[in-house]
């Protein structure tokens, strides 16, 4: 039996055992990120984004291809930094992420006292961040593949950041001048609008998760802060919603949409149904790493909450059973409902977010469990069970990575083909051709590459980001094709 020194000495460094395999594992999918090239719908997309400047591309997109009015302002920041970025975009939005979850819980951690350590805080962003990346069905196309990254996942990169500085202000109540606030209301309504412009789906949910929480603070927040955070999410909800209505009413919809839209009650029927078949699906097809992500919370909470004996539980504590499963199911029903405007159940890229908010509250349900846990009386052995339960359960991403790891040797062959078939179409391009034929490869995690056909959709952007007249692409047999590339 563990004294309560050598007990309190262990979880003190027992989270870092998680930070460990959590970094490893993060640190896998940043590299898998460098094998991502162009492909498919990046070549359309950067011929918009060098059709003029940025604001004209922009508008441009906007009335005849997308309503999605933002998503040229990111592609232009990253190519800025050349052609290559496309391979290490995903490992810094990755590493962004991370750091704006931690970030993110820091503020929260310092606004209401809870007094986490460091880390517990990154484990708990790592932890996030790998059970996400773990339980999406196709990282690739949500990740790395720039069209979906920047549709689906940077604007979760974009609202972390938000939400913590959100809180930062919130909480250092620092604001002195009727001016320095009007220019913070109009920073956050804009940032609102810019995120809500990369995507519908993340519109939604930007504004069901930003109604909840001013319901939050107007039902159980009475402090001085109630006032600065009720404006500033004030703000962002005027941002938010003003990028669904110009989304909703893109000229470029009738594109898209077509005449027969279906009716309000029955987006609302789909949307109810999808969300309820999303969480359903995802807990009975991958059990154990929603355990996993459950089970850490919910040991390393107790374990911390157990040398605090004497913090009391809030009466209104209980209610988080009944919510988090409530506002968990309402914010994927948000980001669901696009798709059941567009009468389909959302594709893999797209439930990308609905995965975080599932992890989120599968890993809110285990702290919450775990604080319960501590304020009840257990055998004794009940700690050092806990220690022994967190540090194996600690140990799973370790095994996670095996997922990854195990396409590392296709991955590396694929960009490298694709490399060198880049390197031979720039030289034909220097020795004056202009109708290219170059060898085909297969489409990579369900998205298309360049056809064989000249004429078919991906071919004619790609001819065009090149400068040709044509591209068209020919079979070569996967023992013949590094032959084709050294003659």
């Amino acid at each position: 039996m563990l004294s309560p020194s050598t007990r309190s000495q262990i979880v003190k460094y027992l989270p870092w055992l998680g930070v460990l395999a959590a970094s490893v594992a993060i640190t896998v999918y940043m590299y898998f990120g460098t094998f991502t090239r162009y492909m498919s719908d990046d070549y359309c997309l950067l011929v918009d984004l060098n059709s003029g400047n940025i604001f004209a591309a922009s508008w441009n997109k906007y009335l005849f291809s997308s309503n999605r009015f933002s998503n040229l302002f990111v592609l232009g920041l990253w190519e800025l930094f050349g052609s290559h970025n496309v391979a290490y975009t995903p490992a810094l939005l990755i590493l962004l992420w991370v750091g704006g979850l931690f970030w993110l819980f820091k503020e929260t951690n310092k606004l209401y006292n809870l007094k986490l350590n460091f880390p517990v805080m990154l484990l708990a962003a790592e932890a996030l961040a790998v059970f996400t990346f773990y339980m999406t069905p196709n990282l690739f196309q949500s990740v790395y593949w720039r069209p979906g990254q920047v549709t689906y996942f940077t604007p979760l990169v974009f609202f972390v950041f938000l939400a913590a500085w959100l809180v930062r202000v919130v909480r250092k109540q620092s604001i002195s001048t009727a001016f320095e606030s009007f220019v913070i209301f109009v920073s956050f309504a804009l940032a609102a609008f810019f995120i809500g412009g990369l995507s519908e789906t993340i519109g939604a949910f930007h504004i069901a998760a930003l109604l909840l929480a001013t319901l939050a603070i107007i039902f159980f927040d009475k402090s001085p802060r109630r006032k600065p955070a009720l404006t500033l999410l004030t703000a962002l909800l005027i941002g938010a919603f003003a990028a669904l209505l110009a989304m909703l009413f893109a000229p470029a919809n009738s594109l898209r949409i077509s005449d027969d839209a279906p009716s309000f009650f029955l987006v609302l029927s789909r949307s109810l149904q999808y969300a309820w078949s999303f969480i359903i699906d995802t807990l009975s097809i991958l059990p154990t790493p929603s355990l996993a992500v459950f089970g850490i919370s919910a040991l390393v909470s107790y374990l911390l909450f157990i040398e605090k004996p004497n913090r009391k539980i809030d009466p209104r504590f209980w209610l988080v059973f009944v919510l988090i499963p409530l506002i968990t199911y309402g914010l994927i029903f948000a980001i669901v409902a696009p798709s059941a405007y567009g009468q389909s159940y959302p594709v893999e890229r797209v439930r990308f977010p609905a995965h975080f908010v599932l992890n989120a509250a599968l890993l809110s349900l285990g702290v919450c469990i775990g604080v319960v846990a501590a304020q009840n009386k257990l055998p004794k052995y009940a700690p050092q069970v806990a220690i022994l339960a967190a540090a194996l359960a600690m140990l799973y991403p370790f095994w996670m990575i095996r997922q990854p790891v195990q396409t590392y040797a296709e991955r590396r062959l694929w960009a490298q083909r694709w490399d060198e078939r880049e390197a031979y179409l720039h030289s034909l391009i220097a020795a004056g051709e202009t109708d290219l034929a170059i060898p085909a490869l297969d489409g990579y995690e369900g998205t298309k590459e360049l056809d064989l056909q000249a004429n078919f959709w991906v071919n004619r952007c790609a001819a065009e980001y090149y400068g040709v007249n044509s591209i068209a692409t020919f079979s070569v047999h996967p023992e013949e094709i590094k032959d084709f590339f050294s003659e």
